[in-house]
């Protein structure tokens, strides 16, 4: 019994142990399955967070093309030159208005410079030229010459003859030694205005000079007088009585040596004049500073034929420039003013008239290029460069604008009809195969230094970046991102593991 009941114990003892075998692997086994579990849970609420945090950022690639800052625009094709032509009567003998008579050209015609294009009734101011003609050949004619070669040989001798009456009253010595000091005290007073305007040791050396000079010649002229009295007067002025055979010297009056000069001068003066008229007629250039009857008559001549001449022209219309007949207003038998008649235009080259938005001043320049596009002339754009920029506002529509001129180098331009409006844009700046990124990308650390995130494998990295042309919607990157690079446009959460490197 005993042996029955320890083989049932050890039975019962084994029975125990192999229980708590099996209870303690069942536990192993739920905690690892519990552990997995966990950690699936944790890394799928991982990638569920990173998901979040990517689907919350907007992103954009770094692109390649072109960036342009320009300033958009109307303009208007104009000629080269236009010119607006009409009769001018102002100044003629007739009246305000004439009677057309004449148009030798029609629109469209070719046109130089110095034709005429249209003429009106000038009878009248025809007449006037040909008597204008005559009366300057009458006073300018061989005949009229001769006299007047006549008339300076009579003054020649006029003014030897009152030479040797006031010599002899005050002595060949004392005439000479006189002109001689008016000479001098000339020349000083030249030299010092000259050294007054411009100081220097030359300028003081010549009014040294000069003052020498005319203290010399009052020296020779105080010992030319003296002369006269004591040796002239009386070998020349010594009158004896033949009654009684006394002996008078009598020295020429004040008044006689007054009057003697006053004959020297006016000898002179007429002497100038006439060789002054002789000048002018056998020239037909008159002295500025010519005197006299006969060459106010010659200038009044002149002046006549002139005004003449002017009213004569003024009854034709001559083309100023080469160009293209653009309009004739008039007909033959019209009855015409001072009103445009024809209009010719220099079509040899097509300009544009440009009107910019005072706000856009800043992007325009002398140089810079236009871009001119026109509904007439779909598909097709025009190039040119601002030529000119007006330096005052003007209105367009009631909005103050900007005006300049641009010249169209396309050869095609010339099929540009003038008053053709256009859309122009003034490209002020450009960068052409350029990486852009959109303009929310950037990040302005401070002003000029720019940055922005790189989106890589989910994580954000702040980078550094060089900026160049910007507008509103893309920026040029010169350096710190590669083609293809993904940035940030609009970060609503900063991601983990965010870090700064500099390119």
């Amino acid at each position: 019994m005993s042996r029955i009941q320890d083989l049932f114990g050890s039975l019962s003892a084994l029975s125990h142990k192999r229980s708590f075998w099996y209870i303690a692997g069942s536990v192993l086994i739920i905690l690892i399955l519990a552990g997995g579990y966990l950690y699936y849970q944790s890394a799928q609420q991982k990638r569920n967070s990173a998901a979040a945090a990517a689907s919350a950022l907007k992103t954009a690639r770094v692109t390649q093309g072109s960036i342009v800052i320009s300033a958009s625009g109307t303009g208007t094709v104009v000629a080269a030159a236009t010119a607006n032509l009409a009769f001018s009567n102002s100044g003629s003998s007739s009246s305000a208005n004439a009677t057309l008579t004449k148009i030798n050209v029609s629109v469209g015609d070719q046109v130089t410079a110095g034709e005429i294009l249209a003429q009106e009734d000038n009878t009248t101011q025809g007449q006037a030229l040909a008597q204008a003609k005559l009366n300057l050949a009458q006073l300018t004619s061989p005949a009229a010459i001769a006299t007047a070669q006549g008339a300076v040989a009579t003054d020649q001798v006029n003014v030897t003859n009152a030479l040797q009456a006031l010599e002899f009253d005050i002595s060949p010595e004392v005439y000479h030694w006189q002109q001689e000091v008016a000479l001098a005290q000339q020349n000083l007073t030249n030299a010092q205005l000259d050294a007054q305007a411009s100081p220097s040791d030359a300028a003081t050396q010549k009014v040294q000079d000069a003052q020498k000079a005319l203290d010399y010649a009052n020296q020779e002229l105080a010992g030319a007088q003296y002369w006269y009295q004591k040796v002239y007067v009386p070998e020349y002025f010594t009158v004896t009585n033949k009654k009684s055979g006394s002996r008078t010297i009598t020295a020429p009056a004040d008044t006689t040596v007054a009057s003697a000069q006053a004959a020297l001068a006016l000898a002179q003066a007429n002497l100038v004049q006439d060789q002054d008229l002789v000048t002018a007629l056998t020239t037909g250039v008159i002295p500025d500073t010519a005197t006299g009857a006969s060459l106010v008559a010659l200038k009044q001549a002149q002046t006549a034929l002139q005004t003449a001449q002017t009213n004569y022209d003024n009854t034709e219309i001559i083309s100023p420039i080469n160009g293209t007949v653009t309009a004739v207003n008039n007909t033959v038998g019209d009855t015409v003013g001072t009103s445009t008649v024809i209009t010719v235009a220099d079509l040899s080259k097509r300009l544009l008239t440009v009107y910019i938005d005072e706000t856009d001043l800043s992007k325009l320049a002398i140089g810079e290029e236009v871009d001119a596009t026109f509904d007439a002339i779909p598909n097709q754009t025009f190039k040119g460069k601002i030529t000119e920029i007006v330096p005052a506002l003007t209105t367009v529509d009631n909005v103050p604008a900007v005006q300049a001129q641009a010249t169209l180098d396309d050869s095609a331009s010339s099929a540009l009809y003038v008053g053709l409006n256009a859309t122009v844009n003034v490209i002020n700046a450009q960068a052409n195969n350029v990486l852009l990124v959109p303009i929310q990308a950037l990040k302005e650390l401070e002003p000029g230094k720019y940055a922005v995130f790189v989106v890589q494998n989910g994580n954000l990295t702040l980078r550094l970046v060089q900026v160049g042309l910007m507008d509103q919607s893309y920026a040029e990157i010169k350096s710190g991102l590669q083609l293809g690079e993904v940035v940030s446009t609009g970060l609503a959460q900063t991601a983990q593991n965010t870090s700064a490197t500099t390119p």
